[in-house]
């Protein structure tokens, strides 16, 4: 009797096993492959803002040396920048009633390159000073004083890593 109850638990161990690892045989697997995509980013240009100046920035006189020019530089793209470049444009008086722009130049030396300006994404530059960029001319009236000059300017830089 001891034996026909031994045989029995045994076959139902064996069951047991057998079942279980059918249902773990009976489990499938799944793969594939196939593409995914991404979409590089369309570079946005970056606006140069001329700064309203106060007399303690005037640096233009009749004849004088070449007087300073101040801008920001806001940078809309979603990694940070560094301008390396500059280009003057044609500048013009603020005001050509009182001060015609024909008394106001580039000076032959402006500095066009050499800047290193870093702009953080999304950010806005803090004020940017470069010397030595516009003439004043001698012939200039006493009308031009306190005028306000503006020079187009362009900047050409690069993302940083």
């Amino acid at each position: 009797m001891k034996t026909k109850k031994f045989v029995i638990a045994g076959a139902a161990v064996v069951a047991a096993v057998l079942i279980g690892g059918g249902v773990a045989l009976a489990t499938w697997s799944a793969s594939g492959s196939g593409t995914g995509s991404a979409l590089a980013y369309t570079a946005q240009p970056v606006t140069v803002n001329a700064v309203a100046l106060t007399s303690s920035a005037a640096s233009l006189f009749p004849g004088g040396p070449a007087g300073n020019v101040y801008f920001t530089v806001t940078n809309p793209n979603p990694y940070p920048i560094k301008i390396t470049n500059i280009a003057w444009g044609t500048p013009v008086s603020a005001n050509p009633a009182a001060c015609s722009s024909s008394v106001i130049s580039v000076d032959p030396s402006a500095p066009t390159g050499g800047l290193s300006l870093a702009i953080a994404a999304s950010g806005t530059s803090g004020l940017t000073q470069v010397n030595a960029v516009l003439d004043l001319s001698s012939s200039a009236l006493d009308t031009c004083q306190g005028n306000v000059f503006n020079v187009p300017v362009t900047v050409t830089g690069q993302q940083l890593p």
